[in-house]
């Protein structure tokens, strides 16, 4: 966690928040060591989420000549 928040010029704080709630969300999987927390991301669960809006996206697409006003607004 040292590591993004020294990269990214944020407060520890800040990005501790943030890696929780990815982890909440099942990106991330939250392991202590420690006092520290070690985070690994969930390939498998970032695969399915990005295929599923895949698909939704691809279902909102226009049909050649149509406007995306159209469709999705």
């Amino acid at each position: 966690m040292g590591e993004v928040a020294e990269c990214c010029e944020v407060d520890l704080s800040v990005v501790s928040r943030h890696l929780a709630l990815l982890a909440r969300a099942g990106v991330l999987e939250a392991t202590k060591h420690g006092r520290a927390m070690r985070y690994r991301v969930c390939y498998a669960h970032l695969v399915r989420s990005f295929r599923s809006l895949a698909a939704a996206l691809d279902e909102c697409r226009p049909a050649k000549g149509e406007s995306c006003d159209a469709v999705c607004c």
